[in-house]
């Protein structure tokens, strides 16, 4: 059994749903990380463990971005409370450390320790635009760009691609570092 699962994966497996709910309370050795989803170890769940049951609770479409993506990547960058997903169009989950931004436009999906990532520059475009502070956007890019995960043109393009919603930023620093 894999640690992180659905109760609904746990039920078709033969597990009663009493069973579960034993396992999970509060003197349990499982551990319910959201609404359906079960840590099936007592240990503190890990940030990969987090990654893994946001994934399970958003849905097979569902796709890891921003910090986390491109930390997985190998871009050297602080790790936020939340963990940004991208889902379908018709998502509509939500829990408080969880921003799960619905999209229109899947990402490329990189995989990485079992976890389905948006590209390098998806990720780094999904976390610059939700920036205010135009240091943080130059840090962001510096990362992605220093960790050799995407070129200027990759971030172009995607900029250009995506919703202009919160890109300005990100275009005045696209321009500024690497002007074409």
């Amino acid at each position: 059994m894999a640690p992180i699962t659905t109760t609904a994966e746990l039920r078709r497996s033969g597990i009663h749903s009493r069973k579960v709910l034993r396992h999970c309370a509060p003197l349990g050795s499982w551990q319910r990380l959201l609404p359906g989803v079960v840590l099936t170890t007592p240990s503190p769940p890990t940030r990969l463990d987090r990654l893994r049951a946001v994934l399970a609770f958003a849905g097979l479409s569902s796709v890891i971005t921003g910090a986390d993506a491109l930390v997985r990547q190998g871009a050297p960058l602080p790790l936020p409370r939340h963990i940004h997903v991208l889902g379908g169009t018709n998502a509509r989950r939500a829990h408080p450390w969880i921003l799960l931004e619905r999209t229109s436009r899947p990402p490329d999906v990189v995989e990485r320790h079992g976890l389905r990532l948006a590209g390098a520059a998806r990720a780094a475009v999904d976390m610059a635009r939700r920036e205010t502070n135009p240091r943080a956007v130059v840090q962001i890019l510096d990362a992605v760009m220093g960790a050799r995960l995407c070129s200027p043109a990759d971030l172009r393009e995607e900029v250009a691609a995506g919703s202009r919603r919160g890109t300005a930023l990100v275009r005045q620093a696209l321009a500024h570092l690497y002007p074409t």
